[in-house]
């Protein structure tokens, strides 16, 4: 990430952490087992909407760590369904970094507006990423039907990208965000039409 990046991404940022420390510094420590219990039910009620929905989706956390995806979400970046479980990645690890800078900041202005609840935005993400988290599992050197087909309209719509090679893809998304009883981001769904 470059530095104008960076100083771009800390900037929303900066202004959230206040908000956010100032809430968390009033909860009790039973209180934050009710938001991770909460987060866990929520995960639960996403597990039969995801594997009903059509289009491609999948829910983060605040910090961006990817807890659940389906399988269209999967096949339109080119990764493992199993690798996009548990936060083992990222959401702007999957974004070209103009994006990631587009979605902080855009996340950043309405994580604590409670009249603001979900985003419609474009972003650029990347298809096949070459990341290190997933250097260290494999990843089946065939993919699966779906992954294939969207290379193939790919290579027909002139990009001449390599099988296995990280390209991108323009796309629209929209993400809701889901608060906790204290109107503190605990989860963010994201779909793509």
């Amino acid at each position: 990430v470059s530095p104008e990046s960076r100083q771009a991404i800390l900037q929303p940022i900066s202004v959230l952490r206040p908000k956010f420390r100032s809430i968390a510094q009033s909860l009790k420590d039973i209180d934050l087992v009710y938001v991770e219990e909460a987060f866990e039910r929520l995960l639960l009620d996403y597990d039969r909407v995801f594997s009903a929905m059509g289009i491609p989706a999948c829910l983060w956390r605040r910090t961006g760590e990817i807890y659940k995806a389906n399988k269209g979400f999967a096949d339109l970046v080119g990764i493992d369904v199993s690798k996009l479980r548990d936060g083992r990645l990222c959401i702007y690890e999957l974004m070209s970094e103009n994006s990631a800078v587009n979605y902080w900041e855009k996340y950043g202005h309405v994580a604590f507006d409670a009249q603001q609840k979900a985003v419609l935005t474009s972003c650029v993400l990347r298809y096949k990423p070459n990341l290190p988290a997933l250097q260290s599992g494999s990843q089946t050197a065939s993919g699966t039907a779906a992954q294939k087909a969207a290379l193939k309209r790919r290579h027909l719509n002139g990009d001449s990208t390599a099988d296995g090679e990280e390209t991108f893809i323009n796309c629209c998304f929209s993400f809701t965000i889901r608060r906790d009883i204290w109107g503190i981001p605990s989860m963010i769904v994201g779909s793509s039409p």
